[in-house]
This record gives C-alpha cells, structure tokens and sequence, in this order.
C-alpha cells in the first residue's frame, strides 16, 4: 500500500562533479534522482537539529556556572 504523498517538483542546476555523483549513488543504490536527493537533504536537516540540540544543551546546562567556576578557582582558565 502505497501513501498517498504531497511533493514539490522543482529543476535544479548541479554542478557536473555533483551530477555524477548523485546518478552513480543513484545506480549503486537503485534510487531515484529524486529520493537520493531527499536522503541527502534529510542528513542536512538532522545535522542542523543535532547541531540546534547541543547547542541549546550547552546554553542551558544547569551545572555550567559550577563547573565554569571550579576551572576558574583551579587556575584552569583565565579570567
């Protein structure tokens, strides 16, 4: 049973050395133009949010300040 699935077609201009590589993963992988794009597109997008969640859990990890202050009192960094 196949979904039934709302898509965006668009034309793309890909620079030759990325053109080949997309139809020779293409090929190795028995894809689609369009799912080796989605795929590639998607790693993007968890790297972003991997990137978005370690950045929120270094702003706001709770024991930031003592640790901070342990190194300062340590002489571990400067102030």
């Amino acid at each position: 049973m196949q979904k039934s699935m709302t898509v965006s077609k668009w034309t793309i201009s890909l620079p030759p050395d990325l053109a080949r590589f997309v139809e020779q993963f293409q090929h190795d992988h028995a894809l689609s133009r369009s799912e080796v794009i989605a795929q590639s597109l998607r790693v993007m997008q968890e790297a972003e949010l991997a990137a978005a969640y370690k950045a929120h859990a270094q702003e706001n990890d709770p024991e930031r300040e003592f640790w901070d202050a342990a190194a300062l009192d340590d002489g571990l960094e400067e102030a």
